[in-house]
Order: C-alpha cells, then sequence, then structure tokens
C-alpha cells in the first residue's frame, strides 16, 4: 500500500507503531486505520466499536471487532495486554474522560490519542 493513499493521521500512527505489536484501536470506525495496521506492519489488531453499520464494515474487511462502548469497555481487559492502545479521533466522544484515558494507560504499554482539528478549514465549513 502507498503512503500517499493513506491520510496524514493514519500515516503518522502507521510511523508509530511498532512491526508486529498488539494494537487495540478504541472507536474504530468502519475499520480503515486497523485494517492498514494490520496489512502494513502484521500487528494483531482489536478494535472497540459502538455503531452497529460500522461495525458491519469492519467484519466484511475481516477485522476482530467488538460492539461497545469506550466508557466501559476495557474493564476486562487485562494491565498491558496491548502494546499499543489508539484513541484517534475518537476521546472526544467519551463521557468519563479520566476513567477511560487511566484504563487505557492501564491495558496499553503505549496510548496514542488523535484529536480532530476543529479550527481548521474544512471543519468551520462544515458548521454551515
Amino acid at each position: 500500500m502507498k503512503y500517499e493513499s493513506i491520510c496524514l493521521e493514519h500515516r503518522v500512527i502507521l510511523e508509530w507503531v511498532e512491526l508486529k505489536s498488539s494494537v487495540l484501536d478504541l472507536g474504530c470506525g468502519s475499520g480503515e486505520l486497523l485494517y492498514i495496521l494490520i496489512k502494513e506492519k502484521q500487528v494483531r489488531g482489536q478494535g472497540i466499536e459502538i455503531d452497529d453499520q460500522a461495525i458491519y464494515n469492519c467484519v466484511a474487511k475481516g477485522l476482530n471487532v467488538f460492539h461497545g462502548d469506550i466508557d466501559s469497555g476495557l474493564a476486562e481487559y487485562s494491565d498491558k495486554s496491548f502494546d499499543y492502545v489508539i484513541l484517534n479521533q475518537s476521546l472526544q466522544q467519551v463521557k468519563h474522560l479520566n476513567s477511560v484515558l487511566l484504563d487505557s494507560l492501564r491495558v496499553g504499554k503505549k496510548v496514542i490519542v488523535g484529536f480532530p482539528n476543529f479550527a481548521s478549514f474544512a471543519a468551520r465549513f462544515q458548521l454551515f
């Protein structure tokens, strides 16, 4: 896969994640990032998503995704069970920010957080 066809935020995360590591993608959406990481970095990947249609899209891609809420979905995971926990474009959706971040730090050896740029021209244009 050519990096040029991958969005910037996914390219950055792809560079950070080590080959053959384990990844938990919280709020994985339709699985674009998880799919790229599995194909390009041979990660052992898993996702948590609340949206049914997004889960169907993940399953169609062959991804291992569980239906769940990020706010309560990490309790059953053991400490340091993943090399990386990723919250890309999903942290702003959680209700219990502190507990989600603390659980992510407990479950993952490293945590990657990505925020949408609400000040960008594209984001501001969507307001109208």
